[in-house]
Parts: C-alpha cells; sequence; structure tokens
C-alpha cells in the first residue's frame, strides 16, 4: 500500500511539474530581436531634386540614371540646408541626398546648392 501511494505521489508531482514547465514561452534567440522586429536598413539616393509636393509631402528626385524616385517626409524627417519642408519648394534643380528606409520615407533630406 505505501508503494502505491507513494508511485502515485511521484506520478502527481510529475504531471504538474511538466504542466507547469508548458506554460512558460520559450526563450527568445541568443543576439538580438528575431529578423522581423529588426528595423530596416537605411539607403542613400543622390540626385537632382525635379518636383515638390508639400501637401502629399512627396519629393521626386531624378537621379544619375535619369530615373525618377519618389519620397515622402514626415515632420521628423531632418533636413540640411534648409531650414524645413517648406524651403524644398525653392530648390528645385538642387542636388539632394535622401537617406529612406522602408516605402521610401525619408529620415533625412540634405540640400546642396544647385549646379550653376
Amino acid at each position: 500500500m505505501t508503494r502505491f501511494v507513494t508511485s502515485m505521489a511521484v506520478c502527481s508531482l510529475l504531471v504538474f511539474s511538466l504542466a507547469a514547465f508548458a506554460q512558460n514561452p520559450p526563450a527568445p534567440p541568443a543576439g538580438g530581436p528575431p529578423a522581423a522586429q529588426q528595423p530596416a536598413a537605411e539607403k542613400t539616393y543622390v540626385g537632382t531634386l525635379s518636383k515638390v509636393d508639400l501637401t502629399a509631402k512627396e519629393i521626386t528626385v531624378k537621379g544619375a540614371d535619369n530615373k525618377d524616385m519618389v519620397f515622402t517626409f514626415t515632420d521628423k524627417t531632418q533636413m540640411s540646408g534648409i531650414e524645413n519642408a517648406q524651403g524644398l519648394s525653392g530648390k528645385t534643380g538642387s542636388n539632394l541626398r535622401v537617406t529612406y528606409s522602408g516605402n521610401n520615407v525619408a529620415t533625412k533630406i540634405e540640400v546642396a546648392a544647385a549646379p550653376k
């Protein structure tokens, strides 16, 4: 009888400990967050400003390959060479360096003087 009670106690302990381990989520892999949570790498595009749409917050830049790239900008976009986004409207023809990520969202716009 004591053997039966002891074996039942051991089985109960085993079942409850397995249930406790099953509730813990798996630990994240070492080396940082998964790829889906990592921010997208920023890219740079250099060209000439050809169009500005302040209402849509979009600029069109013509690259060296003569292709147009359209970028959107936000209030968080850093501006260099101008005070703010309204300053872009008078800079058509100027050389730009646009740092962007994701779906062509500009994180930084650097304006150089227009070529003479």
